[in-house]
């Protein structure tokens, strides 16, 4: 399923997800993170979604995932300054992830780091850049310009099980798809 703006709102109700857990979504992301050692996926966002970014943080930790977001796993890095410097932290954090996630939101097309950062993470990362939409309402996901070049990721319950996991879909072929953490190690996007 394509996330909406609903469900991740219900979900953050269910797991009583506020500015109060961050701590603890911090604390379990670092501990996800030091068992591997560098991170799975860079989450390039618009900090106006912050609550929402908590909420998908949640998910893609209790899916087996370390995530890097600025503002958490470095609090002193100022987005709102565009230099050489921060520049260069954003690229060694890239550097140390498999993958980039770009947060589709209605706020992201403020934000003057996310296009350059899906751009880099491409070219650094072989490819392994893909989109998470969050929609105002369920319905399919057409990226457009530059964002339908890139694959993009749902959220469904593994069949069979009670769990879920990240797919990431080919965008001209959506019979085409592989696990998050499949695609992140190298698995093609097969057809199914």
């Amino acid at each position: 399923m394509i996330l909406t703006n609903e469900f991740l709102r219900r979900e953050s109700i269910k797991r009583n997800i506020s500015d109060a857990s961050e701590t603890r979504i911090l604390n379990e992301n670092y501990t996800v993170f030091s068992k591997k050692e560098s991170y799975d996926l860079f989450i390039s966002h618009s900090f106006l979604d912050k609550k929402l970014i908590l909420m998908l943080i949640d998910l893609f930790n209790n899916a087996g995932y370390s995530v890097y977001v600025d503002w958490i796993n470095d609090k002193n890095l100022d987005r709102n300054n565009i230099s050489p410097k921060t520049a260069n932290v954003i690229k060694n954090r890239i550097s140390n992830c498999k993958g980039l996630s770009y947060i589709a939101t209605r706020n992201i097309v403020n934000s003057k780091w996310c296009p350059w950062e899906l751009g880099l993470a491409d070219g650094m990362l072989n490819g392994k850049s893909c989109i998470l939409p969050v929609m105002e309402e369920s319905s399919a996901f057409k990226g457009l310009e530059y964002l339908g070049l890139y694959p993009y990721i749902e959220y469904e319950k593994i069949s069979g099980k009670s769990t879920y996991e990240f797919w990431v879909i080919d965008q001209g072929d959506s019979s085409r798809y592989a696990s998050l953490k499949g695609w992140l190690n190298g698995a093609a996007l097969e057809r199914h």
